[in-house]
C-alpha cells in the first residue's frame, strides 16, 4: 500500500533463546538468534561472553572451543552458525521462501485486525504452492478500508478467526525465509497475533523487497511501490490490495531481484539479508510499534 518510509524495528520484544541461556553454547545460539545470521569470533567474545576488546586470536580459540563442545553450532574458522540454521550460508537459488501479504482493518496491531492472509512458496526460484484465507477480525471493517481492499463485513462473516487462520499460515510457512513488501508491517501484525496467542513468534530469517528494491534499483524505477516493481519484474499477477495477488506479485519481484543479486556469483542468504532488511542481521521479529509506524 504505497511507498512508506522504512520504519525502525524495535528491540523491546523478547528474544528467543535468551531465557535460560546457561551454557556458553546457549549464549552463542541466543546471540545468533538476535543477530539473525552467523556471528564472528569477536561478536561471540563481546556479545556472548562479555569480553569486549578480546584479542582476535583468543576470540577465535574461544569460539572454536565453544563450537567443538556443542553439536548445535558450526564453526568455519571465521564465523559460528547455528547448525540447525546453516541455510544462511546456502546459495539463494536453493533457499525456500514464503512470501506473505496481509490485509487489515487499519495500521496498528491490537486496535486493528487482520482480514486476509495470502502467501506463496518459492522453491528453486519458482512458485510451487499458494495459501489464502479471509479472516474474521471480529469487529467492523472501516468503509475507507473496504474502498481500498474490497473486503467488507459480509465477506468475512463466518470466515476463520485469527486463532484458526494464523496456525494454518504458520503450518504453511514452516521455517521458510519470510518475505514481504514493507515486511515490518506484515510481520508486525503476524507477530503481534502470534505472541497474543502465546505461540512465540516468527524467528526465521526474513527479507523485505521494498528495501532490496531501494538498494538494487535506485535510479532504475521511479518508485518502489509494489505496483511499479511488479511492472518492472513483468509479473504475471498485478497487485490488487488482495493478499494472495499481492503476495504472488511480490514473489515475482523477489525472483527478479535475486536475479540481480546472483549475476556471476553464488550469493548467499546471509548476504541478501544484509541488503534486504531495514536493520541488517535481524530475524522475523518486527513488532507492533514497527507496524504502527509503517
Amino acid at each position: 500500500m504505497g511507498d512508506p518510509a522504512p520504519p525502525m524495528i524495535p528491540s523491546a520484544l523478547p528474544t528467543p533463546g535468551s531465557e535460560g541461556a546457561h551454557t556458553a553454547g546457549d549464549r552463542v545460539r541466543a546471540l545468533i538468534t538476535r543477530e539473525g545470521r552467523p556471528v564472528t569470533a569477536g561478536e561471540v567474545a563481546a556479545g556472548a561472553l562479555g569480553l569486549a576488546g578480546c584479542p582476535d586470536p583468543v576470540a577465535r580459540r574461544l569460539a572454536g572451543d565453544i563450537a567443538a563442545g556443542d553439536a548445535r553450532l558450526a564453526w568455519d574458522g571465521e564465523r559460528i552458525a547455528d547448525a540447525c540454521g546453516a541455510r544462511e550460508l546456502a546459495p539463494l537459488a536453493t533457499t525456500c521462501f514464503c512470501i506473505v501479504d496481509i490485509e487489515t482493518t487499519g495500521g496498528a496491531p491490537g486496535s486493528s485486525g487482520i482480514t486476509e492472509i495470502g502467501a506463496v512458496r518459492v522453491e528453486g526460484m519458482c512458485i510451487t504452492e499458494r495459501f489464502s484465507t479471509l479472516v474474521d477480525p471480529e469487529h467492523p471493517i472501516p468503509s475507507h478500508i473496504t474502498g481500498i481492499t474490497g473486503i467488507n463485513d459480509a465477506m468475512v462473516a463466518g470466515q476463520p478467526v485469527i486463532e484458526v487462520a494464523l496456525p494454518a499460515f504458520i503450518a504453511f510457512a514452516r521455517e521458510d525465509v519470510l518475505v514481504a513488501h514493507n515486511a515490518p508491517f506484515d510481520l508486525g501484525f503476524l507477530n503481534y497475533e502470534r505472541l497474543r496467542l502465546r505461540d512465540g513468534y516468527f524467528t526465521q530469517p526474513w527479507l523485505d523487497t521494498l528495501v532490496l528494491s531501494r538498494r538494487l534499483l535506485a535510479g532504475v524505477v521511479p518508485r518502489h511501490d509494489l505496483a511499479t516493481l511488479a511492472h518492472w519484474a513483468r509479473a504475471s499477477v498485478r497487485p490488487s490490495h488482495r493478499a494472495l495477488d499481492d503476495a504472488e506479485a511480490t514473489a515475482h519481484v523477489l525472483i527478479a531481484l535475486i536475479g540481480l543479486l546472483t549475476v556471476g556469483a553464488g550469493t548467499t542468504l546471509d548476504a541478501a539479508m544484509h541488503l534486504g532488511q531495514h536493520g541488517a542481521g535481524q530475524r522475523a521479529r518486527g513488532g507492533a510499534e514497527a507496524a504502527a509506524a509503517a
